[in-house]
């Protein structure tokens, strides 16, 4: 099945490496016009040039821009949602963020620092949609792709901001996809697993001082939760936002899918 979005144009928010990245080389070797943000220029200069090299190997030349933003810093983003006005048509939206800071729900400080955190994932969200709705509802096509966590479906111990945001965002996305399924508009939420990413280095990192192990032998650990034995790959994530984001899936919406090797399937 040979997937064609090359009428198409894709904002993938913190897509300069990891799940974020793949989405976007994914939908460029589609055809797909892809606009990335991330947080670092170097990091993004270097992505947009191996999408590049990448998507005309597949035979495909799309329009590839970026925007250097930190999606955490209020200031910035009011600064991009500005600029959306004079960008090209958001036809596909990836909602995606580096996650929040780890910890248990006794590690915050107050009720204002853990909303705080919370918001650090769920405003960019809301403020995105806010602004392409309108425009898909105009043009009677659009994919929102919610880039979750199989946390959303069986929360996990120690990181409770993830937990509680991925849960909001989970029942908002169903919401807005039964608001808006008449106008050709569809929103999925994809859970990963646990795919090997700068995320999940951070977070063996921290286990493995919480309980007094190795990084090996975390990372041992992790693997054996997954039937195969094995962690996931970024690309497991992006082949899937990139069939969700095509008219091949327009009869699917408001789903939670997990991207996890089996994991759910264990742990339920």
């Amino acid at each position: 099945m040979k997937i064609d979005l090359s009428n198409k144009t894709a904002l993938i928010l913190a897509s300069s490496k990891g799940i974020g990245f793949s989405c976007a080389l994914n939908l460029a070797k589609s055809g797909c016009n892809v606009i990335l943000t991330g947080r670092s220029k170097e990091n993004l200069d270097r992505a947009v040039k191996k999408i590049q090299i990448e998507s005309k190997k597949n035979g495909a030349e799309p329009d590839i821009d970026y925007f250097k933003i930190d999606l955490n810093s209020p200031k910035e983003l009011k600064v991009f949602e500005n600029k959306l006005a004079s960008m090209p048509q958001i036809d596909i939206l990836i909602l995606n963020s580096g996650g929040p800071t780890p910890g248990n729900f006794d590690s915050f400080s107050s009720a204002e620092d853990f909303e705080d955190e919370s918001s650090k994932i769920t405003y960019p969200a809301i403020m995105f949609m806010k602004n392409v709705l309108p425009s898909m509802k105009k043009n009677k096509w659009g994919r929102i792709i919610n880039i979750s966590s199989i946390g959303l479906a069986k929360p996990i111990t120690e990181i409770s901001v993830s937990n509680a945001s991925r849960s909001f965002l989970g029942g908002l996305m169903v919401g807005i996809a039964n608001e808006n399924a008449q106008y050709g508009i569809t929103l999925n939420t994809v859970l990963p697993g646990i795919i090997w990413t700068d995320r999940q280095k951070m977070l063996a990192d921290y286990d493995s001082k919480a309980l007094g192990i190795s990084v090996d032998e975390v990372i041992s650990k992790k693997a054996k939760l997954v039937p195969s034995e094995k962690l996931g790959d970024p690309d497991d994530v992006g082949f899937l936002v990139t069939f969700l984001s095509s008219d091949n899936a327009k009869y699917i919406n408001g789903q939670f899918i997990a991207v996890d090797g089996g994991m759910l399937g264990l742990l339920r």
